[in-house]
């Protein structure tokens, strides 16, 4: 009887995910015990048209901001200060949506070469098209409209600077987002395997270089995203 309730779970928890990204985010748990910077990373890349056909009806009350660099108003986002501040060393703008000097949603952008901060790889990108991570809405507001209208908002500027599309990462085990940015019509491009265990990293990946070894930052590899 005891066990029935745990096979239960099992069942369900690999019915979830699948039996390979199940077996993958379970040896990651496992594997991330054995210290900060260890686990086995599943990325799938993907590419995502920039559409102005995007409709979300606007409101007044939400103003848009694009940051080229760090201001006050991200300290109410959930994340620590000092990711928040070190994003904008890279060549990254940030996109916020705000009510009443609250802001209520937010979405990342990268330029040109983006440097993964899970694992140690730079994702290198073709001029028509942008890195996006760290889409956010803040929870009271995930019903309604802000967040297509954040998006529509993103669609219309990025579109008028002459890009074609978005690329992002999406965890493999992350299955709300993978249907969500598909819902939306982003198409799977390629993928990545990272093992990490202290130092020594291992990738093995769809795009090049394909597979890499390295055990420190300078030895990381370098994506190639560029034919998409």
């Amino acid at each position: 009887m005891n066990g029935r309730p745990k096979a239960n779970r099992y069942t369900a928890f690999f019915r979830r995910h699948g039996l390979a990204v199940g077996a993958a985010l379970a040896a990651h748990r496992l594997i991330s015990k054995l210290g900060k910077q260890s686990g086995l990373y599943w990325y799938r890349f993907y590419k995502q048209p920039l559409d102005t056909a995007i409709n979300a009806r606007t409101s007044g009350k939400l103003e848009f901001r694009w940051l080229e660099k760090y201001e006050d108003l991200l300290a109410q986002l959930p994340r620590p200060l000092p990711n928040l501040k070190a994003r904008f060393e890279q060549d990254v703008q940030c996109l916020i949506a705000v009510k009443q000097e609250q802001v209520v949603a937010c979405a990342w952008f990268g330029f040109g070469e983006f440097e993964e901060d899970e694992v140690r790889c730079t994702y290198v990108l073709p001029a028509t098209a942008v890195w996006d991570f760290d889409i956010y809405v803040v929870p009271k507001y995930r019903i309604g409209r802000v967040f297509l209208q954040t998006w529509q908002e993103a669609n219309r500027t990025l579109t008028q600077r002459g890009y074609a599309c978005t690329l992002s990462r999406i965890s493999a085990y992350n299955m709300h987002s993978i249907r969500s940015h598909e819902k939306l019509g982003a198409k799977k491009i390629g993928s990545a395997l990272f093992l990490r265990v202290g130092m020594a990293q291992v990738m093995i990946a769809s795009r090049r270089p394909y597979c890499s070894l390295s055990f420190s930052k300078k030895r990381s590899p370098r994506i190639d995203l560029l034919e998409v």
